[in-house]
């Protein structure tokens, strides 16, 4: 893929559309607080178990649980701003 102006008109509609759409992922995670998004990073797209996040960050899982939900919301709530609007 090139980096010029045209570049993405070489990529098939689909694939312009999940690299925008992974565009404003990465994006919105870089907005989450520093703690809900090493949690949501390491649950959601390293695929790390409950205990093994725990303990890198040394929370409980119930504070895991809410940190993921929050970070869950928020994401949900930025990608709505900027991807559905």
């Amino acid at each position: 893929e090139g980096s010029g102006p045209n570049s993405h008109s070489l990529l098939p509609d689909g694939e312009m559309e999940q690299e925008e759409l992974l565009r404003f992922i990465n994006l919105c995670i870089e907005n989450l607080p520093a703690p809900l998004a090493a949690a949501f990073i390491m649950r959601m797209i390293d695929e790390e178990d409950s205990d093994t996040i725990c303990k890198e960050l040394d929370i409980t899982p119930s504070n895991l649980w809410v940190m993921l939900h929050r970070a869950r919301l928020r994401m949900r709530e930025c990608l709505e701003k900027r991807w559905l609007s």
